[in-house]
């Protein structure tokens, strides 16, 4: 268990931020750029024949290499020796969706579900705007990513707590 201090803490004193995240190496270096093998984690959008947004089938998160990251807003909580804790919701159009966990696990923004629970990160690495984490879900549960286990090479991967690949996690602040 590491400790960490507020000398190296800015999303604590932040008390409110964007970022964004992206799942990367566990040995990634802060200073250095995304390497090419960072998975941007997005929302997923799955679309009808008519260009419609399929309700139930989108706002998941996703993790891959096809989208941007999605900008999320994470909202100060408390915090205990090693972990911070946040609420996390959209930014723009998705500001008024919370980002909670669907009854198999699945990580989405939700617009009308009642989300109360907050989400840990477990800083590993910090620097001026970028942090190098693990994330957990409120009961302490891993944030992992889950893909059919039939596609060898997948477009990308959802993020859920219980199944999974455990993964190392890098948010970086966006200066507004």
């Amino acid at each position: 268990m590491t400790t960490f201090t507020n000398d190296n803490n800015w999303a604590e004193r932040a008390e409110v931020f964007l970022g964004t995240l992206h799942i990367v190496d566990s040995t990634a270096d802060l200073e250095s750029p995304l390497g090419e093998n960072a998975r941007s984690v997005h929302l997923s959008e799955f679309k009808d024949r008519d260009g419609q947004v399929i309700g139930g089938q989108s706002d998941w998160l996703v993790a891959g290499h096809e989208q941007p990251a999605t900008v999320l807003r994470f909202l100060f909580h408390s915090r205990t020796s090693d972990r911070l804790h946040f609420m996390i919701s959209g930014s723009g159009a998705d500001h008024e969706k919370k980002l909670g966990i669907s009854r198999n696990g699945y990580l989405g923004l939700y617009a009308y579900a009642s989300v109360r629970d907050y989400f840990k990160l477990e800083p590993l690495h910090w620097g001026d705007d970028a942090v190098i984490c693990r994330w957990r879900d409120h009961q302490g549960h891993v944030v992992r990513t889950h893909h059919d286990p039939a596609v060898s090479n997948p477009r990308f991967s959802y993020l859920r707590v219980g199944e999974g690949e455990e993964v190392t996690f890098r948010i970086e602040r966006i200066n507004i």
